[in-house]
């Protein structure tokens, strides 16, 4: 019951010495003491304890597989590879022994004897929620997320209480989650979100995937965020021109013909036959030519403060920012209309 209990570690010792005292004979005792050495962080004397377990039975497969636990914790992995296959000899299906084998396989870098190696633990166990968590984790290495995202489940499934395995899951459901935003599955996108805010409720990029969403199902946005992705991608030093040339166009296609249109109220107004009449004596050119200077002067200032907005750093922004202007330039005519009229 101490040995299971990790905080009570030094009351497992003690009695585990009063056991050797007892028997210094017993094989499960020098066992006992070894597990309790390395989790007080001792590895010598959890090596040197093991050893002494194998020497009174050196045909107990879990005795060995410790000992290779011992020497992959100290970055031996060349000597718990050999540990490992000495207790593999003994029972082939040992799980200790097999999961050391990978470990130290990992180590070494040899990952397709590390998998080939997972899958036998998986044949031997397929109901072993860290042989699930390890195929997981090889699928994260090789880029397989959904494969990924399936083991970590299936570990889950079978240790609900695994928090490993939870932190593990998290993190490769945000991104696919993103991934499918990127690739405009909102649905998709929303189900990954919602199940990682479900699981961590103070998540930010759960939070932010799922605020993005929101916006994304408003039209306007859309085509916004859309001119911000355009924008972001622009990564030379001469990007402001192309700012000029698409999005000027493209804001005057919606804002121009305002400005236009006032100027044409305005000339109407200059020829209408009463405002003719009280003009009688002024030369109706020079009124024609003023109020078409008049426009003239509204598109230089429409031109100027383009050129200072088009220092905003999205592209939505700049698009906002050419809408105001020419609205306001365009409500400033009508206003000097109907200040004359």
């Amino acid at each position: 019951m101490l040995l299971n209990q990790k905080w009570r570690a030094h009351e497992a010792l003690t009695a585990i010495r009063q056991a050797l005292a007892l028997d210094p004979q017993s094989s499960d005792a020098h066992y006992f003491h070894s597990i309790v050495s390395l989790r007080l962080d001792w590895p010598s004397a959890a090596l040197e304890a093991i050893n002494e377990a194998l020497r009174l039975n050196s045909f107990n497969a879990t005795y060995v597989g410790y000992k290779a636990v011992i020497l992959n914790a100290q970055q031996q992995p060349e000597a718990a590879l050999e540990t490992a296959a000495q207790g593999l000899f003994l029972d082939p299906g040992h799980v200790e022994c097999l999961y050391q084998r990978i470990r130290a396989l990992k180590q070494l870098g040899r990952y397709e004897l590390a998998r080939v190696t997972l899958q036998q633990l998986v044949r031997w166990h397929p109901n072993l929620a860290v042989a699930h968590a390890q195929l997981g984790e090889e699928a994260l290495r090789t880029q397989q997320l959904l494969a990924a995202e399936n083991h970590f489940r299936e570990a889950i499934r079978l240790n609900p209480t695994n928090e490993p395995t939870q932190r593990r899951l998290l993190p490769l459901l945000v991104h696919l989650g993103q991934e499918a935003q990127r690739q405009r599955n909102h649905q998709e996108a929303r189900r990954y979100f919602l199940e990682v805010w479900q699981l961590n409720s103070g998540n930010t990029d759960a939070r932010r995937g799922l605020e993005q969403l929101a916006k994304e199902s408003f039209w306007l946005k859309r085509q916004f965020m859309r001119l911000d992705a355009w924008s972001a991608s622009l990564q030379n030093e001469h990007a402001w021109i192309l700012y000029f040339l698409v999005l000027t166009p493209l804001v005057a296609l919606f804002c121009l013909p305002l400005i236009f249109l006032s100027i044409w109220a305005a000339i109407q107004w200059r020829f209408h036959p009463d405002v003719v009449m009280l003009n009688q004596g002024t030369f109706t050119v020079v009124r024609v030519v003023y109020t078409l200077f008049l426009g003239v002067a509204c598109l230089v200032m429409f031109a100027g403060l383009l050129w200072f907005v088009v220092w905003v750093q999205t592209a939505s922004g700049l698009t906002i920012g050419l809408l105001l202007v020419a609205m306001t330039a365009g409500i400033a005519l009508i206003i000097r209309h109907e200040q004359h009229s």
